[in-house]
């Protein structure tokens, strides 16, 4: 299981970089992008007491293509009109229908392009910021986010494996224990200063107190992100959100954490940056 996860986090990484920094390999960003938005939505989507039937599923994914090429082509400028449509369409899909349980149906359709879409459609604009790609940062922007965010995934992974004992959330998660949350808090801010130290183009974009702050609320949002699928899995009676090859369940699994921080993320860059889509000048001069 453990090689399984070390072997696909490799291919993974590979193709995330290449797709980054090589322009022949740039159609692996929204390949990635786009299969776990639509795989992560149709995960969502079996949550729940009542499973939506296949019209409910077929909207809810329309929804997340739609919102995801929005953060590609449009910095999610439709974002309130496709909402809006989303939600209009899967009530009036359920008064044609007359489904009796309309009301947690449409709200599934709704939520799950939501809840897993617009994380990567705001990750999207991140990567395609134009003063940013313009300057060859944006890249930079986007793997500090992931690193650091799964950073604190895998130091509270083998810290609770090594030296966990206490529970932290016994009803939502069971494998998690404080000494492993607190060993992901200290692996997090070790890589994000690691990247600091020796990644020029992250020293150059982050200031330190930027970087031990980020890192510490990164490390505390990606676990709430982690408990929140937990839960949304138990309240369903689910043990896995799905199933891929890469060993750690299913996409949102895999996900879970990075959902949350990114918003987190984007929101950040958004108050302290000016626009994103327009950052000042002394910002790339760091």
């Amino acid at each position: 299981m453990l090689s399984t996860r070390i072997l696909s986090g490799l291919i993974f990484t590979v193709l995330f970089l290449l797709g980054l920094f090589h322009h022949a390999f740039g159609w692996t960003m929204p390949l990635i992008l786009g299969a776990t938005s639509l795989w992560g939505t149709f995960e969502f989507m079996q949550f729940g007491v009542t499973r939506p039937t296949r019209p409910f599923l077929v909207v809810a994914l329309l929804g997340a293509v739609v919102l995801l090429a929005d953060g590609y082509w449009g910095q999610l400028s439709h974002a309130l009109l496709i909402i809006g449509f989303l939600t209009t369409c899967a009530l009036g899909l359920g008064i044609v229908l007359l489904e009796s349980h309309v009301a947690e149906m449409a709200g599934m359709a709704v939520l799950g392009p939501l809840y897993v879409t617009l994380p990567l459609a705001l990750a999207t604009i991140i990567w395609r910021q134009p003063a940013l790609a313009h300057n060859q940062d944006a890249p930079h922007y986007l793997i500090f986010l992931v690193m650091v965010t799964w950073s604190s995934d895998v130091g509270a992974y083998f810290t609770g494996r090594m030296i966990g004992r206490h529970k932290m959330a016994p009803r939502l998660s069971p494998g998690k224990t404080v000494e492993g949350f607190l060993g992901g808090i200290l692996f997090t801010v070790l890589v994000a200063a690691l990247m600091k130290i020796f990644w020029n183009n992250v020293d150059r974009i982050f200031y330190w107190p930027e970087i031990v702050l980020l890192a510490l609320v990164f490390s505390v949002i990606g676990p709430i992100g982690d408990l929140a699928e937990s839960w949304l899995k138990r309240s369903s009676g689910i043990k896995d959100s799905g199933k891929t090859f890469t060993g750690h369940g299913g996409m949102l699994d895999i996900i879970d954490s990075l959902l949350f921080t990114t918003i987190f993320y984007y929101a950040y860059l958004l108050l302290f940056y000016s626009k994103i889509h327009h950052l000042p000048a002394a910002l790339l001069n760091k």
